[in-house]
């Protein structure tokens, strides 16, 4: 490709949520040919569900290479996929090098969920970079209406139970939010 950029595909088929079925040695062979290959220095994974990124991680740590994680959702503790997301999450990042969480609230809930020292997990915040977007000097006309707007997809782990639980308090308490 273009730019010097490498696209290796993994001859698996998904079979829920673009995940391949865990194999925990399958991907072995072809993780370790890209890493020698490619002369690989850090290995990065991210998705908690995604199966290739724990077996990468793990693989690369057996064979010496330092690893980072990148949690950018709120798992909880209760449901059953989040019991077992938690337990392979322990499993899987018990020997990773550090990991990287996209707020506050992430990184205590990425520790108290995979058990990784939080001294391990730091913060780059995932949010619009405010020296480059400021707010509009031009105020609009309308300044007594609110307007929220969410940027989201509206799952769970994304906080969409929050927004049905605050949104209608706050147009109780706020009745000029456009609705």
């Amino acid at each position: 490709m273009t730019g010097g950029l490498k696209v290796y595909y993994v001859p698996w088929r998904p079979f829920v949520m673009q995940n391949t079925f865990p194999t925990i040695y399958g991907l072995l062979p072809i993780i370790r040919t890209i890493l020698i290959r490619e002369r690989i220095a850090v290995v990065h994974g991210h998705q908690a569900f995604s199966t290739f990124c724990h077996e990468a991680l793990m693989h690369a740590r057996t064979m010496g290479y330092k690893v980072v994680f990148t949690d950018h959702s709120l798992y909880g503790f209760a449901d059953v996929g989040s019991i077992h997301m938690n337990k392979v999450l322990q499993f899987t990042l018990a020997d990773v090098t550090q990991a990287i969480c996209v707020s506050h609230t992430s990184k205590e809930n990425t520790v108290l969920r995979s058990g990784l020292p939080p001294e391990k997990v730091f913060v780059i915040p995932n949010a619009v970079d405010t020296s480059m977007f400021t707010p509009a000097v031009d105020r609009p006309k309308r300044l007594e209406q609110i307007v929220i707007v969410v940027i989201s997809r509206l799952v769970y782990r994304k906080g969409v139970d929050l927004l049905v639980e605050v949104i209608p308090e706050v147009c109780r308490i706020h009745p000029n939010v456009s609705r």
